[in-house]
């Protein structure tokens, strides 16, 4: 889960976030999931009041596991009751993404979330 769309008009881009993001889920070998932005509005103003809270609900209820881009995402998913794993936020302006130890180590951290509890196999068909 994400925050809001980027106001850049291609952004997939080779440093935009999510294709940063889609690497790393290639990384730990997640080649399918779901993706969503708390607001679709890349003008958004970042506030918890004004997010479609019932169609976020809606949404998560949906899946097992949730991975958020960033604290701020993961207060508002933990706010409305979930839980799930936080990740950097992937966009090249968050220097935490520079440390490629710290990145790897997360990415672990991440894979195992995702597989505990779980008799699945994240692999391509």
């Amino acid at each position: 889960m994400g925050l809001n769309p980027s106001k850049l008009k291609v952004s997939t881009s080779k440093g935009s976030a999510f294709v940063r993001f889609t690497q790393w889920m290639d990384t730990i070998g997640v080649h399918y999931y779901s993706f969503v932005n708390l607001s679709g509005d890349p003008n958004w103003d970042f506030r918890f009041t004004t997010i479609d809270k019932q169609f976020i609900i809606d949404i998560l209820s949906e899946h097992d596991k949730i991975v958020c881009w960033g604290d701020r995402v993961t207060s508002y998913v933990k706010r409305l009751g979930f839980e799930c794993f936080t990740l950097p936020h992937p966009s090249g302006l968050n220097r935490k993404i520079n440390n490629h130890k710290y990145i790897t180590h997360t990415l672990k951290e991440c894979k195992e979330y995702l597989n505990e509890d779980c008799n699945c196999t994240w692999t391509r068909h």
